[in-house]
């Protein structure tokens, strides 16, 4: 391996251990950082969304390795909902991007991602208590916006963390803390997994920089879901609504770049 390619390695590890780092506190946000990187490294737009898919994988595994809180315990309707509704949504968003990239849905998402962000940091209490029943109103709307964030999780392969948070705790009513779980194993976990199936099934994926990613990825959703667990929810949905508004602006600007 010659010098650059051991600084690649090295630019790689760092950036997804910090990205995964907090994205583990959040709930999302890692492809904010990690994707673009690998686009300005070198790589193909499709080639970057299924390394960067294999490597956030780890993230859900990383998170998941540390939880074991029953607080967090598994709700069986809301993890119906995200695999017979959202994984279907992930295969089609990640085989219309493959086609068609846009940086106009990239700007649109960016914009709602700053707005989410203020929003939940004027809203005190934001997450604070879960709520037990919902109208079937409510519930048809969250169903519609998992649908919508498969297909961002397919498709842009940023913000499907954070939205699926918000949705989680907004509309199906979970607590913050129990909504970043949801999210770690149903969207980076899973949703992760099913999309980099999908597109190495009709792209390449950048072998050579997997093993770094895998194992930053990892050891930065464990150290991130270690300070979860100890976090009070207030602090968590600061940290939440900054990882939202920088992901955004990040987003906007590789778009627009």
């Amino acid at each position: 391996m010659d010098q650059s390619a051991i600084i690649d390695q090295i630019i790689v590890f760092a950036f997804t251990f910090t990205a995964n780092l907090f994205a583990s506190v959040s709930g999302g946000g890692a492809g904010f950082v990690q994707f673009p990187l690998l686009i300005l490294m070198g790589l193909p737009f499709a080639t970057a969304l299924g390394t960067h898919k294999v490597a956030v994988v780890f993230l859900g595994i990383g998170a998941l390795a540390k939880k074991k809180s029953n607080k967090f315990a598994i709700d069986k309707t809301i993890g119906l909902v995200m695999l017979l509704v959202g994984c279907p949504a992930v295969v089609a968003g990640t085989l219309i991007v493959i086609n068609v990239p846009t940086k106009a849905a990239e700007i649109t998402v960016g914009l709602v991602t700053i707005a989410m962000g203020i929003y939940t940091l004027l809203k005190k209490g934001f997450g604070s208590k879960g709520v037990e029943h919902i109208s079937k109103t409510r519930f048809a709307i969250g169903v519609l916006l998992i649908v919508l964030v498969g297909l961002f999780s397919g498709s842009l392969s940023s913000g499907a963390g954070l939205f699926s948070t918000l949705t989680l705790t907004l509309v199906f009513g979970l607590e913050l803390k129990r909504a970043i779980y949801h999210t770690m194993v149903f969207v980076a976990t899973i949703w992760n997994a099913v999309g980099a199936i999908t597109v190495g099934a009709v792209t390449s994926i950048h072998w050579q920089w997997i093993p770094a990613m895998i194992v930053a990825a990892f050891l930065g959703a464990f150290l991130g879901t270690a300070l979860l667990l100890k976090m009070p929810t207030e602090k968590v949905r600061i940290v939440f609504s900054m990882v939202a508004i920088l992901s955004g602006v990040l987003l906007m600007y590789t778009a627009l770049k």
